[in-house]
């Protein structure tokens, strides 16, 4: 979806003291490279300034989050973990014990910024944002679980939602959603157009849609507001590396054959075709990133906005600007050198809507 943003002119500020000389650009980019504490606690220095730092035009310019679910590979420690970058430096460690439950409870899926967790001893659900430290139980569900995920856009709404499915058929499933809206679990049937064995677990959620990849080249989108499923073909079949993504409001594509990195766009949502926006050959990018074979390179996300893929390297994360053909270390994965194993990593804007999804 894309970002709405307010114009530049609405930005001036208004100061109770003598403004600053410099233009709101210039004011704005010095903020947009202070550590997200230390911005944030200058929303209090006055009105004006708040006003600037929620602002959507603002945010948009702030580094990508990036967190993390990870597992100590020794034997004492096999609890899931989690951690997170505030944009650059090191992917640190957010202890979990403002929940209660961690202990006693597993965390089955991430999804910008929260975690899904599953506790078998209480039979419920908790969504979890160690971010702003703030957690919420949810109701029973009806039925068992076969398979949760967790949706959370925070560029679209404070909305999340629970996606339990509870039984598969042919090509479809039986499924209770949980909405943040409502605070209730819903029951639905939804008829893939696929067959469910050729379903995989590469998906994404934006703005109230669930993609799922599915052999040999297809991509289901399912619609949790109007629970409707449409399959849309992609340009060629899957890959193992390939992945799903938006920018600039546009439905992507991201695969590697080894040789090259391709990446695809949906003109059109509503039957559009594909078009090939870039084929980078992935010896350019090796030049520029220290590892030692191309397997050692694996596709994670789009830019939502900008021409810049991310791809994560032994021990980092790395950006390459497709039009520029510029690498860039974003972070440093340090624990990955100690013994510790990455199960899902998400890139993501900062928002205000991740502040205000768990504050009731």
């Amino acid at each position: 979806m894309p970002y709405i943003c307010s114009s530049p002119s609405s930005l001036s500020l208004s100061f109770s003291v003598k403004p600053p000389t410099m233009s709101d650009d210039v004011f704005m980019e010095i903020l947009a490279r202070l550590p997200l504490k230390s911005l944030f606690r200058f929303k209090c220095v006055s009105r004006a300034w708040r006003r600037l730092i929620s602002d959507d035009y603002f945010l948009r310019r702030l580094p990508l989050l990036t967190s993390a679910v990870f597992y100590h590979c020794n034997a004492d420690a096999k609890e899931a973990r989690f951690a997170c970058t505030a944009g650059g430096g090191d992917l640190q460690e957010c202890g979990l014990e403002f929940f209660p439950f961690h202990r006693d409870s597993d965390i089955v899926d991430c999804c910008s910024g929260l975690l899904l967790s599953y506790s078998r001893l209480r039979a419920t659900f908790y969504v979890v944002s160690p971010i702003t430290k703030r957690w919420v139980a949810l109701p029973q569900t009806l039925k068992s679980t076969h398979l949760a995920v967790l949706a959370f856009d925070p560029c679209h709404s404070s909305e999340y939602r629970v996606i339990s499915f509870t039984g598969w058929i042919a090509q479809g499933s039986e499924l209770e959603v949980f909405s943040s809206a409502t605070g209730d679990w819903a029951q639905h049937s939804l008829h893939w157009g696929v067959d469910s064995d050729t379903m995989t677990a590469t998906l994404r959620y934006f703005a109230g849609i669930l993609y799922v990849v599915a052999f040999p080249n297809y991509i289901v989108a399912i619609d949790l507001d109007g629970m409707r499923c449409r399959r849309i073909e992609l340009p060629e079949p899957i890959k193992p590396e390939g992945s799903i993504d938006k920018s600039g409001g546009f439905l992507h594509y991201t695969c590697s054959d080894g040789g090259r990195l391709k990446v695809w766009m949906l003109e059109d949502a509503d039957g559009g075709e594909w078009v090939l926006k870039h084929s980078i050959e992935v010896a350019t990018i090796l030049r520029q990133v220290p590892v030692k074979t191309r397997q050692q390179l694996q596709l994670l996300a789009l830019h939502p906005e900008r021409e810049v893929v991310y791809l994560r390297a032994p021990g980092r994360l790395v950006s390459y600007d497709l039009e520029k053909k510029e690498a860039e270390v974003v972070c440093e994965f340090r624990k990955e050198k100690e013994g510790v194993y990455l199960v899902q990593i998400w890139l993501f804007p900062f928002s205000g809507h991740m502040s205000h999804c768990l504050a009731h």
